[in-house]
């Protein structure tokens, strides 16, 4: 039977009207500041680099990708501190050409606070798929994996005969998960992947139909596997965040 473990990707529509949206309000905007509905000691603020941080993160709270959000925007804010204060000279106290290189550390602070508070209160992962996870690390759960590492490290093979999908957090450390000796069911089957300065190493057979859709911050994902005569009636969907971390296919 044709089984489907993992919510549907964002349409190319909905891609499509979100970048419509933002040309829309670039346009409205470019307009009021030539006509003076907007003060133009705003212009330098709204139309800067930090404003993609801001946008980045609007667009993860719409997919309801909170720490990803935060981080973007706390990033945005931060670099559009010291031009809000050049735009309005006298505003706020303290704040000059020197806020980035003597204010950095806070961000190191904040990110670091979202890293604790996302361990302790746990993270929701929704994945549509008819069993539960547990939140130790245990594989071979009902065909599903949960793990998640924390400063440590963890090697594991999964032997379930049919891999139904699951979570892996690797939070300054490191997890490695065998996949060869078992199999896919009929569909897409859906793995989290979270990498935090932290990576995420999985061996793969070299025929199954592999798709990542992850969001990064300077991290990446890279396929080394030789591809042999690949199973389309079967997909593995890799998704999640990669923060300063990696996951390898092998």
């Amino acid at each position: 039977m044709k089984t489907n473990s993992c919510h549907s990707s964002p349409s190319p529509k909905s891609k499509g009207i979100i970048f419509g949206l933002l040309l829309v309000i670039a346009g409205v905007l470019f307009l009021s500041f030539n006509f003076g509905w907007i003060n133009p000691v705003w212009k330098p603020v709204l139309f800067s680099w930090p404003m993609i941080f801001i946008v980045f993160g609007l667009i993860g709270l719409s997919k309801n990708n909170l720490l990803m959000s935060v981080f973007w925007l706390i990033l945005g804010l931060f670099f559009l501190i010291p031009r809000i204060a050049a735009a309005f000279p006298g505003s706020f106290y303290g704040i000059n050409g020197d806020f980035a290189y003597t204010y950095w550390p806070v961000l190191l602070i904040l990110l670091g606070l979202c890293f604790i508070f996302r361990i302790i209160l746990g993270r929701n992962m929704k994945c549509d798929r008819q069993h539960h996870f547990r939140s130790d690390s245990v594989e071979g759960v009902n065909g599903t994996v949960d793990k998640r590492v924390v400063f440590g490290g963890s090697e594991s093979i999964f032997l379930d005969p049919v891999f139904n999908g699951g979570s892996i957090s690797a939070i300054f450390g490191g997890v490695v998960l065998d996949l060869r000796k078992t199999s896919l069911s009929e569909g897409e089957t859906c793995l989290d992947i979270e990498a935090i300065f932290g990576g995420v190493e999985l061996y793969i057979p070299g025929d199954w139909v592999v798709e990542t859709r992850f969001q990064t911050i300077l991290g990446g994902a890279e396929d080394k596997r030789l591809i042999s005569q690949p199973d389309h009636t079967r997909k593995l969907i890799l998704r999640g965040d990669l923060m300063f971390g990696g996951c390898e296919i092998r």
